[in-house]
């Protein structure tokens, strides 16, 4: 394990870029992003919540399965407005954490904001106060440490009956699992206080977790192997030059897989923000890191072309030393760097469209290889797989996709798919245009065998009329539509990532 000094190094220099310049331009965007919500209705999407807590019964409508029962957690970026600001970039919210509680009875939501360090100040002070990922508010203040500005706005965590909304780069939130009150920072030791703990952590169907971290600072990975109590196994560091940008990684029977492309931090060119501190450099390649669960001393390197994946399904290994695993690709990071600039004021620029790849390591080789899973019109991302398959080889894939020869009202995924690699079958159920569907996930049927009986779980946003909704499908059938829909008195802004709890209904 590594020692206290190197842990307080990387608690205090971070995944975030400290002390950067304080310039900034004339405030525009809040008016900007007004002007055009009011001719083009999807923007709903990206308003900010004005409630720091919202909670009502949902009206169900279709015959609701027997045997679904349990919660919903999802968490995404919120508060996209502190007083007269608004962020730059879509990641740079505040979180908001919602329950949607799912039983025969009927469909109860509660959402609320996570208490951070930074919500906490900017609400009293009544004005941004911290500069974030992607976003210089004028006279920001300095950050000490990344969980200062540490947002909690990316996914969430059920874990050993306790519950956590994570960001990118500081520490898990912990959060009431039952109100949704913030409980405050969570360290899994003392040791570890502060250090990069990822949005995406992997739980295997016996409750062991593995997460990574990136400080890039320092210019180390971090590595985490907690059990199924949450109790802290071990750790270890793998130093990286240049640092890239991992947002997930992967997980199989033997090995801790992380991709890192050539998005490289360069905190020494001109820079106002964390994100502007990276340069695309393609020419080089995404490099393959894989470390043995059992010794994260000892490591592979494998190279892949340069590329751009936010989000990977599934992955594991085979006794010949091959690992498989599939990701939503990209040729470069445009959507990041633009798409989701450009849409907190307003306007939609396109990025690289993501193709779902299959990806094949050879460790005994040192050679990896890639090959597109669809139709080359078909953009992917929220790979989502029965979770009692992790780091097992799965069969059936839920996923969002958009057909590129069937145009939509709005400039976002529209299509749910399921596809089952036994039958090379890809089953698409196409949301009506004024829906935008947020990421679905598979929850298994009780009782049921591994990838058989489950349904399709996800929400989405009617911007038709302003209101949230939350469909199941039948893992099976999906493309025969919704078999019950959950319908909310109001809308919330579009969120990120969620897990299932199951529970008895």
């Amino acid at each position: 394990m590594p020692s206290r000094r190197a842990f307080i190094g990387m608690a205090g220099a971070g995944g975030l870029a400290l002390g950067l310049p304080r310039a900034f331009a004339a405030e525009t965007w809040r008016a900007e992003f007004h002007t055009a919500l009011a001719a083009e209705p999807w923007l709903r999407a990206f308003r900010s919540v004005e409630a720091h807590v919202v909670g009502a019964d949902a009206t169900v409508t279709g015959k609701w399965p027997r045997g679904l029962a349990g919660t919903l957690y999802r968490n995404g970026p919120a508060r996209h407005e502190v007083g007269d600001f608004r962020y730059r970039h879509w990641f740079d919210g505040d979180g908001m954490l919602q329950a949607w509680r799912l039983s025969a009875a009927g469909v109860r939501h509660q959402g609320r904001l996570v208490e951070t360090t930074k919500l906490v100040a900017e609400t009293r002070a009544g004005r941004a106060l911290y500069p974030t990922f992607a976003s210089q508010p004028p006279d920001s203040r300095p950050v000490t440490g990344p969980d200062v500005i540490n947002v909690a706005n990316i996914s969430v965590l059920p874990h050993h009956g306790r519950l956590y909304a994570l960001w990118e780069a500081g520490s898990p939130w912990e959060v009431d699992p039952d109100d949704l009150t913030t409980r405050g920072l969570h360290a899994f030791s003392a040791e570890t206080a502060g250090v990069p703990f990822s949005a995406h952590p992997r739980v295997e169907p016996d409750g062991t977790l593995w997460n990574f971290g990136y400080a890039s600072g320092p210019g180390l990975l971090v590595f985490w192997h907690i059990d199924a109590r949450g109790q802290l196994v071990k750790t270890g560091t793998v130093a990286v030059s240049p640092m890239a940008m991992p947002h997930d990684f992967m997980v199989t029977s033997r090995y801790l897989v992380v991709l890192l492309p050539p998005l490289h931090y360069r905190p020494s060119e001109p820079a106002t923000t964390f994100l502007d501190a990276h340069r695309w450099e393609p020419t080089q390649p995404t490099r393959v890191l894989v470390l043995s669960k059992e010794d994260f001393s000892v490591v592979r390197w494998l190279e892949l072309p340069a590329q751009w994946i936010f989000h990977f399904g599934n992955a594991w290994d085979t006794p010949d030393d091959t690992i498989h695993f599939d990701g939503a690709s990209a040729a470069d990071p445009s959507a990041m760097f633009e798409s989701f600039r450009e849409i907190m004021r307003g306007r939609y620029v396109a990025g690289a469209p993501t193709r779902h790849q299959r990806f094949r390591l050879d460790l005994r080789a040192g050679t990896g290889q890639q090959a597109r899973m669809f139709d080359e019109r078909f953009e992917t991302e929220f790979p989502a797989i029965d979770p009692r398959v992790g780091t097992r080889r799965n069969h059936r894939l839920v996923l969002l996709c958009a057909d590129a020869t069937r145009p939509v009202a709005h400039p976002l995924l529209n299509q749910l798919g399921v596809y089952d690699d036994r039958g090379e079958r890809l089953q698409t159920f196409r949301y009506p245009d004024h829906v935008i569907p947020e990421e679905h996930l598979f929850v298994p049927a009780p009782g049921s065998e591994p990838e058989a009986q489950g349904w399709v779980v996800g929400t989405g946003l009617d911007v038709a009329t302003d209101r949230l909704l939350l469909n199941v499908f039948d893992v099976a059938a999906v493309d025969a539509g919704p078999v019950a829909t959950a319908t909310l008195p109001y809308a919330l802004p579009l969120g990120l990532h969620g897990k299932f709890v199951a529970g008895t209904g």
